[in-house]
């Protein structure tokens, strides 16, 4: 992701290597998002089928790549990756689509999410508590911050955003609840900067924003359910690709593929994850966090 609103994919050199695309056959992008990484598969002459629940995402997409759609290069599924294998399914048997040769998950926010005041997710900008990326979700940040009990909260904001004052910054939540609640990103991020010491190039604020982002989407549910659906649907010799932002994540990944390992279903690619080149980082600095993992099913 660059700096400013335009999306930057992440390591799209190294996953196009990773998934090994070739002409003709068809591929899964689990996060579409502002479609990078699925036009370099379509560059290469691979067929995508590119999922996002994010109704922004879609909407981008099928006006920018109106034409490969009408070629039926591509197809766009508004649903959550954790729908892989019944979208793939229904699919397979309306379009006659052949098997899956790679599937490709980027965990990461799209600049054009964190750029949207409305959508909530950044306190860059003042905007509403929201975060969902589905918007036909129930649940948003303001309501999560006003029902879940001090003790669960401390362990979200800990669990999902490695907070180490989390127990400090739910009691500060939950003591606002009777005055004024947080409904606005400014709002909360002040109110945890004022408790919090800045150490480092962080906001005091971003763990806990992350901690939200990840419970209001259910973002690591939806991984490790996501996860055996894609070895069940790639072809053998295919394989699975993921990009992730957050030890949770990567955690997921790792622990998925050294199982199927043990279970002899194939190998994983590298035996460590790969980071960003040091060229990447140069130009897009939020990639620091990136890891790519690839597993070749036997």
């Amino acid at each position: 992701m660059s700096e400013d609103n335009e999306h930057v994919s992440v390591m799209k050199s190294e996953a196009l290597e990773a998934l090994q695309v070739t002409v003709g056959n068809w591929y899964i992008d689990g996060t579409f998002g502002r479609g990078g990484h699925t036009s370099a598969m379509l560059a290469q002459g691979g067929n995508v089928i590119a999922f996002d629940c994010d109704q922004d995402a879609i909407a981008f997409g099928e006006k920018t790549f109106a034409d490969q759609i009408a070629a039926g290069q591509l197809i766009l599924v508004n649903q959550n990756f954790d729908k892989l294998r019944e979208t793939w399914f229904k699919l397979k048997s309306e379009k006659n689509i052949p098997e899956i040769s790679g599937i490709m998950f980027d965990f990461g926010l799209s600049s054009p999410q964190l750029a949207d005041a409305e959508r909530g997710f950044s306190f860059l900008s003042d905007g509403p508590l929201d975060m969902r990326m589905d918007k036909r979700l129930g649940v948003q940040a303001k309501d999560l911050l006003m029902i879940l009990p001090e003790k669960q909260l401390a362990e979200m904001i800990w669990l999902y955003g490695g907070e180490e004052h989390s127990r400090k910054i739910a009691k500060m939540i939950v003591g606002h609840r009777t005055g004024v609640p947080f409904k606005n990103t400014q709002h909360l991020a002040s109110a945890i900067a004022r408790i919090k010491p800045r150490t480092g190039h962080l906001h005091p604020a971003t763990k806990t924003f992350q901690a939200l982002r990840i419970a209001v989407n259910s973002e690591l549910d939806s991984i490790e359910t996501a996860l055996p659906q894609a070895m069940d649907i790639v072809k053998p010799g295919g394989r699975v690709v993921t990009i992730s932002f957050h030890e949770g994540e990567d955690r997921l990944a790792k622990h998925s593929f050294v199982n199927w390992m043990k279970q002899g279903k194939g190998q994983m690619l590298e035996k460590k994850a790969v980071s960003p080149s040091e060229e990447e980082l140069t130009h897009n600095p939020r990639a620091r966090s990136a890891k790519l993992r690839a597993f070749i099913k036997s």
